[in-house]
């Protein structure tokens, strides 16, 4: 051989080379050389690889194999197909046996994964002779079993010894997610270890652990979900199930931990969680129910909340499927102490059904726990109830039970804090209820209901068949409400504000007799029984905001009328306005206070008062008043300012009845005050005693005092002051202090002692006295004091002075001198009258009357009690010569008195024998010549 052929050698096998290399493209891009490579690449892979799309093989600037359209297939039912691949090889490896390739790109592929993997941790491991891969998936989609992941963009890296990892985004269930995935060199035992990790925004996962050959994953996850949301889990999965265990989710103060297996055969999860601080109202509508998984669960918890309320704790078995799903052994812990137990289930379409009961020992706490004030009237309630309806309106059917003593039955929608249905009572209080809606927060709770009670309270008002519509959102609302009272009816509507104050009412109540209702009224001013006895009507209206309330009422017990029409102001907590009562017989009224004297007391007349009023905490009162009660009138004013009273009354009659003979007096006075007193007539049980006076009347909690200015009496005056003090423990004393002046007794007709009275002249008197007692009788016996008279040119009647002088000496004196001590008339120039009183006694220390006719003095007593006198009287006639006097006692009672005349001296009393007569007188001298 040609030795200089040897140099050639190199030169001519890179020829070669450079010449296969140059021819290779065009083997590879040939239609008639594709299923060659198809089985190369097939026996090279161990997949199944089919090109549909062109086939291409570029050198330079390095050695780069193009394909598109393939579908590549492997032993475990895995699929892999893309638009395009492009692979760049390294020659070296190559020629090794290895593909060792430095850049593949997969546009749009389609990646399919079974799950399990049949062939576990080399399903996805990279093959043998496969040195190293850097692969680039664009737009890519990648499922394993039924998880799909689309529009991923990801590395996949490879190396030597099996090891494979991948990391990227995609889009799962909606949600773009970064992902990251190694799958480190199976070991002898055919497992390989797995990590992982994912993330949207703040929300993550995180997995360590392996994957063996049978496709089991094992391992500790951790993850961040939405809503704050983190937990850890150690989970096992294979084909059949995932199951978690040491599970722990946690979200602020909330907790849950336990342990849960999902089976991928029934898609279905079995859990068994204690819980914390949980927020029940997040899992109304999971995800889960949904996607139609199927669930068991056992929890049990504390701290939860429901609806925007927190419970003390719940357990409760939950179960799910296509149907709905049921809640089994649900006993929900109330503050208290209190407990809603039972069992539900929802229907697919929402529909509620179950069995509840509700027991609450300590209804107080429960209503404080969630800002209530509480119901003293319920301070217990067992209930049970059929659930009904759906999840947004839950309906509960066939309430029945008791709250606190009540019965109750009923049905209920509820609603998110309302409740709207009806409730049938065997007894209500209402004014517990009241109050209670009163000091309701605003917003707390809103309710409407139909209500219907047996037997109810209205405050002392005894009520039954009660039936009421209300409306309660922060004001109570009460639509109707209506029931039987005291034998008759009351209905009608009223409203009230968040802060319990009257914004509109109307209604009326209709009885037979008003007398139960004395029952109500505080004893100190508990009407008489005639005023109550007749039939009673009221016709109320109210309406008004803002605190402002204009209302109208009229009122008819019997024959009396009462109308008023105030402006209530309910923020200040006043109201004045019109008031009028009318009847047309003030007798009649008068005898139904117990002052039945007929004509004499308070006259023939109707009785009638008109005022304008007001009443706020510190001020009520008659601002201005007409009253015609009979022969009684007057008008004025009357008010009582912080419990002192004041005003002006001015009268043109004013009838005073007769003293009763007993009186009822209360051991204080409930205020103090002082009025003016204007009046023009004063009757005294319709006899007129006093004419124009002027007066002031003060009293407080101990008594009172009439202190009179002054009084025009039978043409004079009288003035000076009365006073009455009470006691709680002793009878009532009396006081007087009188002056008269100038006063015509005949004018009025006073009485001085019976049979004796001054029917004329004028008089000047002075008293001052004092008694104790509850009644006349009882100060009559008590009276104490002294008084003084002193009468002038006036008439006594009870005796003749003259006759008894004109009588001496006659034939028949003795009958015509005692007519004289006993009857008649005696004009007389002065009486002079003195007398001390003890217990009821008058006794004279001073008594003389001088006439014309004489003289007469007196001594002894009067018994104002008994109505009866002792007194020795002495009749000293005037011109009788020689001088004689007579005694007369009058004893017994005043009506009928019994007269001992003691009349020696009289009837032997003898005019004296007429004087001699005298001699003549002489003639007078003759009168002197004129002019002398």
């Amino acid at each position: 051989m040609n030795k200089r052929l040897l140099w050639f050698l190199p030169v001519i096998i890179l020829g070669i080379m450079l010449g296969t290399l140059l021819a290779l493209p065009g083997f590879v891009a040939a239609q008639s050389h594709r299923p060659a490579m198809e089985r190369f690449a097939s026996t090279l892979t161990g997949r199944d690889v089919h090109i549909a799309g062109k086939l291409s093989l570029t050198l330079l600037p390095h050695p780069t194999l193009t394909a598109t359209h393939i579908t590549i297939a492997g032993p475990d039912n895995e699929v892999i197909s893309a638009k395009a691949l492009s692979l760049d090889i390294a020659v070296l490896a190559l020629l090794r046996g290895q593909l060792a390739a430095r850049t593949l790109n997969l546009d749009s592929p389609v990646i399919a994964f079974p799950w399990p993997l049949p062939g576990g941790a080399r399903a996805v491991a990279p093959p043998p002779w496969l040195a190293a891969l850097h692969a680039h998936l664009s737009n890519a989609s990648i499922s394993l079993g039924q998880v799909a992941f689309t529009g991923v963009s990801a590395d996949l890296f490879t190396s030597a010894g099996g090891a494979v990892s991948i990391a990227g985004n995609g889009m799962l269930s909606g949600r773009n997610l970064a992902l990251s995935l190694a799958l480190g060199r199976s070991g002898l035992d055919g497992a390989a270890p797995l990590s992982g990790h994912a993330s949207e925004g703040p929300d993550s996962l995180t997995f360590t652990g392996t994957l063996d050959g049978a496709s089991t994953v094992s391992g500790r996850a951790s993850f961040t979900l939405p809503d704050q949301i983190t937990g850890a889990a150690s989970i096992t999965g294979d084909g059949t199930q995932l199951a978690f265990s040491d599970l722990t989710l946690g979200q602020g103060q909330a907790s849950l931990s336990g342990s849960a297996v999902f089976s991928f055969a029934t898609k279905s999860l079995r859990a068994s969680l204690m819980g914390r601080n949980l927020d029940l109202g997040q899992f109304e509508t999971p995800p889960l129910w949904a996607a139609g998984v199927a669930l068991d669960v056992t929890l049990n918890a504390s701290a939860v909340t429901l609806r925007g309320q927190v419970f003390p704790a719940v357990t409760m078995h939950l179960t799910s499927g296509p149907a709905g799903f049921a809640i089994q052994a649900l006993n929900l812990s109330l503050p208290g102490g209190g407990a809603l137990t039972g069992s539900g289930a929802m229907a697919a379409g929402g529909e509620l059904s179950g069995q509840l009961r509700l027991a609450v020992p300590d209804s107080a706490v429960l209503l404080a726990a969630y800002h209530l004030p509480p119901l003293p009237d319920w301070d217990a309630a067992q209930l049970s109830a059929t659930l009904a309806g759906t999840a947004a309106r839950p309906l509960l059917q066939g309430i029945a039970g008791t709250l606190g003593q009540d019965r109750v039955t009923g049905d209920l929608v509820l609603t998110r804090r309302h409740a709207a249905g009806q409730l049938s009572f065997n007894h209500l209080s209402l004014g517990p209820l009241a109050a209670w809606a009163g000091q309701s927060p605003p917003g707390a709770f809103s309710a409407s209901l139909e209500i219907h009670a047996a037997q109810a309270e209205a405050g002392p008002v005894s009520l039954s068949n009660l039936a009421a519509d209300a409306a309660l959102d922060g004001t109570l609302n009460v639509r109707y409400f209506s029931a039987s009272v005291y034998g008759g009816l009351a209905a009608g509507s009223f409203s009230l504000d968040g802060a319990g104050r009257l914004t509109s009412a109307q209604g009326f109540i209709d009885i037979p007799s008003a007398a139960p209702l004395a029952k109500i009224i505080p004893a100190a001013y508990t009407p008489p029984p005639a005023l109550l006895a007749p039939r009673l009507s009221v016709v109320v209206a109210a309406r008004g905001k803002a605190g402002m309330l204009a209302a109208s009422a009229v009122a008819r017990l019997g024959q009396f009328t009462v109308t008023a029409s105030p402006a209530i102001d309910m923020v200040h907590n006043t109201a004045s306005g019109a008031l009028s009562v009318q009847h047309p017989e003030a007798i009649l009224v008068a005898r139904m206070f117990g002052m039945d004297q007929g004509l004499v007391f308070p006259g023939a007349g109707s009785a009638s008062l008109r005022a304008s009023f007001t009443a706020s905490p510190g001020l009520y009162g008659l601002n201005d008043f007409v009253l015609s009660f009979g022969a009684l009138n007057a008008s004025g004013g009357v008010l009582v300012r912080n419990g002192v009273a004041s005003g002006q009354i001015d009268a043109g009659t004013l009838a005073l009845p007769p003293v009763p003979g007993t009186m009822q007096f209360p051991g204080t006075l409930p205020l103090r005050g002082r009025l003016g007193l204007s009046v023009q007539q004063v009757l005294y049980g319709g006899t007129p005693v006093l004419g124009p006076a002027m007066a002031a009347l003060d009293w407080s909690g101990s008594g009172a005092t009439l202190d009179l200015a002054q009084a025009a009496l039978g043409g004079g005056t009288v003035s000076g002051s009365l006073g009455m003090a009470l006691s709680a423990t002793a009878a009532p004393s009396f006081s007087a202090t009188l002056l008269a002046r100038n006063v015509a007794p005949g004018a009025v007709a006073l009485p001085l002692a019976f049979p004796y009275a001054l029917t004329g002249g004028t008089l000047t008197g002075s008293a001052t006295l004092s008694a104790q007692g509850y009644g006349l009788k009882s100060v009559l016996a008590t009276l104490g004091g002294n008084g003084a008279l002193t009468a002038s040119n006036g008439v006594l009647r009870g005796f003749a002075l003259a006759d008894f002088a004109a009588a001496l000496g006659k034939a028949d004196a003795a009958r015509g001198l005692y007519r004289a001590l006993v009857r008649g008339t005696t004009p007389f120039t002065t009486l002079n009258l003195a007398a001390t009183l003890a217990d009821g006694n008058c006794s004279f220390t001073t008594a003389s009357l001088d006439a014309p006719a004489g003289h007469v003095s007196g001594s002894g007593g009067v018994d104002l009690y008994d109505r009866a006198q002792a007194l020795r009287l002495v009749f000293t006639p005037a011109h009788v010569a020689p001088p004689v006097s007579a005694t007369l006692l009058v004893l017994g009672n005043w009506e009928v008195p019994r007269h001992v005349a003691q009349l020696k001296a009289a009837l032997a009393w003898k005019a004296p024998a007429p004087a001699a007569a005298a001699p003549p007188l002489p003639p007078p001298p003759p009168a002197p010549p004129a002019g002398q």
